[in-house]
């Protein structure tokens, strides 16, 4: 299987298609490109199997792309969130939280065995701890970088379908899942991050949002059905005071499920579409 490199109408856009079925989030590395899929059966299936049909793949700058088998032998049910740290990736599955090595060496994998759990994203908090979003329950746990121990955290912090966050400037921007067919996503702002966690909502109306990024200053949040004023746009920011504009990048899609920058370019990741797009941050400025 290879992946097409294509040049789009934005002469400075990327776009890459010819990803695994339902790509949900990835992490660019070098020349390579690591990626999590959910598995072929789409969130209609996945989300309620415990089968091993997700996986974690390498996209080469060549094209091509190979699955990574993990080392432990129990492969990856519905793995949505992944992060570098140091020489590991650590990726969220479920109620699970997985280290490895780039190879697939599994350093280890820790459950979180409470009623309702399903982590989504993960997160560097600092050079010994990972936090963890908890999409079943709505709030916020931490994870040992060496061993992968689990504990709540930032107890006060009740977010109804809390998706991906961004931790930025000692805060947490996060946005919540709405239901189908209503405009009741949200992005939160959540400080006071050593303590229970104090969250406000920064803005509302939006429609099934799931991914956020802080891109040179700015708020920038993807999804799948737009903004209530915005219905036809899958990218958009917000301003100082929380209002919403809207955003093309991506809007030909079907939706952004995950968006990464490195401050020098920003991936979208669009989930049903099998691609993403590589774009100069120098786009997404404030007031832009």
């Amino acid at each position: 299987m290879t992946l097409t490199i294509v040049q789009p109408v934005a002469a400075q856009e990327i776009l890459v298609s010819g990803l695994p079925p339902f790509t949900e989030a990835i992490l660019p590395l070098g020349a390579d490109v690591y990626a999590i899929s959910i598995g072929p059966g789409g969130p209609g299936e996945e989300f309620g199997t415990q089968a091993t049909n997700g996986g974690l793949y390498k996209l080469g700058p060549s094209g091509a792309h190979e699955r990574i088998t993990l080392s432990d032998g129990e492969g990856l049910r519905n793995p949505t969130g992944l992060v570098e740290l140091g020489d590991q990736i650590v990726l969220v599955d479920g109620n699970q939280v997985i280290s490895l090595s780039l190879e697939g060496d599994v350093n280890w994998r820790k459950s979180y065995d409470e009623e309702g759990v399903f982590f989504y994203d993960i997160e560097v908090l600092n050079d010994a701890t990972l936090l963890v979003s908890d999409f079943g329950r709505g709030g916020f746990a931490t994870v040992s970088a060496n061993a992968g121990d689990i504990q709540p955290a930032l107890d006060g912090v009740e977010i109804n379908g809390l998706a991906r966050f961004e931790i930025t400037d000692d805060q947490i921007y996060a946005v919540s899942w709405g239901a189908d067919d209503a405009w009741d996503s949200a992005v939160y702002r959540i400080s006071e991050l050593d303590e229970a966690g104090l969250s406000e909502k920064l803005a509302g109306g939006f429609g099934n949002l799931e991914s956020i990024e802080v891109v040179n200053g700015t708020v920038v949040v993807g999804g799948y059905r737009g903004h209530q004023d915005h219905q036809a746009f899958k990218l958009m920011q917000l301003d100082t005071e929380g209002g919403v504009h809207s955003l093309g990048a991506g809007s030909d899609t079907r939706g952004v499920s995950d968006i990464y920058s490195d401050g020098h370019s920003v991936w979208l990741n669009f989930f049903y579409d099998g691609a993403y797009a590589k774009i100069p941050a120098k786009h997404f400025l404030a007031g832009s």
